[in-house]
């Protein structure tokens, strides 16, 4: 395997893995705005004006709060399990991310290393040819 197959697999490595993170991303973000969703029900559900005691006078408002307390409790968990892969893909995003700097730095050197050499052979062709004549 050449070093530009090299620096080709670690960027398609390294894409698979940020696809990854980009989705776990995505769903801490939707759990977290739904906390903060339920929290804000909640804070509108306490200041409720007494306009609105016919909803406590029969307990409306202590169904409701229970209700968003198990929501609350479900996100939690879910957002915690969320958390969790992402601490767990977070390592391997990192290597991914590393190989792929790493492979583009060996292409790039063996690059530079290429052109040099045909630098010194176009100069050491002519110095031959010069002698030559």
């Amino acid at each position: 395997m050449n070093l530009e197959q090299l620096k080709t697999l670690s960027n398609l490595k390294f894409q698979k893995s940020e696809q990854t993170m980009a989705t776990i991303r995505q769903r801490e973000q939707v759990l977290r705005a739904e906390l903060a969703r339920l929290r804000s029900l909640v804070l509108d559900t306490q200041a409720q004006h007494p306009e609105h005691s016919s909803i406590r006078a029969i307990g409306a408002d202590v169904i409701w709060l229970k209700w968003i307390g198990q929501a609350q409790q479900q996100l939690t968990t879910e957002l915690a399990q969320v958390l969790a892969k992402k601490e767990f893909y977070l390592p391997q995003h990192r290597r991914a991310h590393g190989k792929k700097l790493v492979a583009a730095q060996l292409a790039e050197d063996a690059a530079k290393q290429d052109k040099q050499r045909l630098q010194d052979d176009v100069i050491q062709s002519a110095i031959d040819h010069s002698l030559l004549e």
